[in-house]
């Protein structure tokens, strides 16, 4: 899975900006009601992004169905986030971390 985390300048919230920016953006749409999943428009199968936030800081995970979509959909979440936000961001942090080992199921 990969993490990215857009850290803001001075006192603003990246999450609020992202929210605001999303309303109007023709290639991304939310894929919940609690809008906290983002999708492409070019990929809706694709897998989606799960946004939160922390302090300010904007936390995407990447969820993709295949490896194709890990790099589609990371590559466009970041320019968007170059494109809309150049002048507010400080820095955009990318961590790779292991996929957790699936559950298996208990025998009775």
């Amino acid at each position: 899975m990969l993490v990215l985390q857009a850290i803001p300048a001075g006192k603003l919230d990246a999450y609020k900006l992202l929210r605001a920016r999303i309303r109007g953006a023709r290639t991304w749409s939310w894929a919940n009601k609690a809008k906290t999943r983002l999708k492409h428009a070019q990929r809706p199968r694709g897998g989606y992004i799960e946004v939160a936030r922390a302090n300010g800081v904007l936390i995407a995970r990447i969820h993709p169905k295949t490896r194709d979509d890990l790099f589609y959909l990371a590559e466009k979440f970041t320019g968007r986030l170059l494109g809309w936000f150049e002048g507010e961001l400080l820095a955009i942090n990318l961590q790779f971390v292991p996929d957790p080992p699936p559950v298996k199921p208990r025998r009775r």
